[in-house]
């Protein structure tokens, strides 16, 4: 079935209960078809800043080069979505070199983006924890894969799938945008469904509920606009403690 609506997206940013700023970001660029979280990294200088010159700087250099035409190749679509992340590195690392207050600041960045924004296929770029989730069917399935040491050990079997993202060792990211001279951003296409939803969050959502309790929430107001599921996420993250800045951003035809 052909989807025919256009894709649209909103988003909804709160610092939480303990944290004094919110070095979270968000990019809602439904003509574009782009939608952005970036979660400027706790405890280093910066973060903030991070977080916002990667928005930007994403959005920026994909919206200057991606092809005219949304049936260009998909390698053509995965080089410019990786070299958009690349730049984005380049410049927090240039900026934190030139500015010593700055140094060592990072974020982590997951990208929702649809060529075609009336079409069926989706991007999915992400470096760090911040998470992507696809609800379909009554299910919620994650889309990303946390590049952090407690999904490593997971990985290879040192500690249980259930152990929670709130564990001490998902708070260390193997990967981020602006730490290190080479980023390896991960990105994959997606084919959607008319009545599929991508939520899209910074890790101030998901270590506050795990996936199952985030879905309750989608349920509890299926009826709603997306706009009011944002504020409802936000809100419950917030009852359960709101112990990190918190991002949410809901994607749907």
């Amino acid at each position: 079935m052909p989807i025919t609506n256009k894709w649209i997206g909103v988003g909804l940013t709160d610092a939480g209960r303990v944290r004094p700023t919110n070095q979270d970001s968000l990019l809602i660029d439904n003509h574009l078809g782009l939608w952005i979280v970036a979660d400027g990294m706790g405890g280093h200088a910066g973060g903030d800043v991070a977080s916002q010159m990667a928005v930007k700087t994403i959005r920026t250099y994909i919206a200057k080069n991606k092809p005219r035409k949304p049936g260009a190749p998909e390698e053509e679509w995965k080089a410019l979505l990786n070299a958009a992340v690349v730049e984005a590195n380049t410049a927090i690392r240039y900026r934190g070199k030139t500015k010593p207050a700055l140094k060592g600041m990072g974020t982590t960045v997951v990208c929702a983006f649809m060529p075609d924004p009336h079409g069926e296929h989706a991007w999915i770029i992400h470096v760090g924890d911040s998470r992507a989730y696809l609800i379909r069917n009554q299910h919620i399935t994650a889309l990303t894969r946390d590049h952090t040491l407690l999904e490593e050990r997971i990985q290879v079997g040192l500690l249980p799938r259930s152990t929670p993202s709130s564990h001490e060792l998902g708070h260390v990211l193997t990967r981020a945008i602006g730490v290190e001279s080479i980023v390896e951003p991960e990105i994959a296409q997606h084919r959607l469904q008319p009545t599929d939803e991508i939520l899209l969050c910074s890790d101030g959502l998901n270590k506050m509920m795990n996936d199952e309790q985030i879905f309750e929430v989608l349920q509890n107001f299926s009826t709603h606009t997306p706009q009011q599921k944002c504020q409802a996420l936000v809100d419950r993250a917030n009852e359960r403690g709101g112990k990190d800045n918190t991002t949410v951003v809901m994607i749907q035809a």
